[in-house]
């Protein structure tokens, strides 16, 4: 998290309505030359993506990443291929907190170099409800009475 400041450029590309909302776009495309400082942050440079931000709460609330080439973990452990991508989108619910509305993703991923495996994965949260629960903060003598 620490590098993709330095590990992208970021372009301001449109705004658009998520959900009734006004976002901004933002684009974010590997930096030309960038050397990542940490072991974690060599991914960086072969993902890209876009990220909307809600202008009134600047909380991002959708993203799209991509995969512009291949990432290795390990030496024959696995490859995420190209094309590989991910788009996520949140919600606002009960004008209080921001959670899932949707994720798909599509991974192409070959293991120890066996076996390639084509993924579809497509996820909608919906019906978000709120509750209440009662609770009590006790010492420790009340609760040896209850024993």
């Amino acid at each position: 998290m620490k590098e993709i400041a330095d590990a992208y450029n970021f372009t301001h590309v449109g705004t658009e309505q998520v959900e009734g909302r006004d976002t901004y776009i933002i684009a974010a495309e590997p930096r030309p030359g960038f050397e990542p400082r940490r072991k974690e942050a060599r991914f960086l440079t072969k993902i890209r993506g876009r990220i909307w931000i809600d202008s009134a709460e600047s909380q991002g609330v959708k993203l799209d990443a991509e995969l512009i080439d291949t990432i290795s973990f390990g030496l024959f452990l696995a490859r995420l291929h190209k094309g590989t991508h991910i788009l996520t989108e949140l919600t606002r619910v009960n004008d209080e907190v921001w959670l899932p509305r949707h994720t798909a993703v599509h991974v192409d991923v070959r293991v120890a170099f066996l076996k390639n495996f084509n993924v579809n994965v497509d996820v909608t949260d919906k019906d978000y409800k709120k509750f209440h629960a009662e609770t009590k903060i006790v010492g420790m003598e009340e609760v040896k009475e209850q024993r």
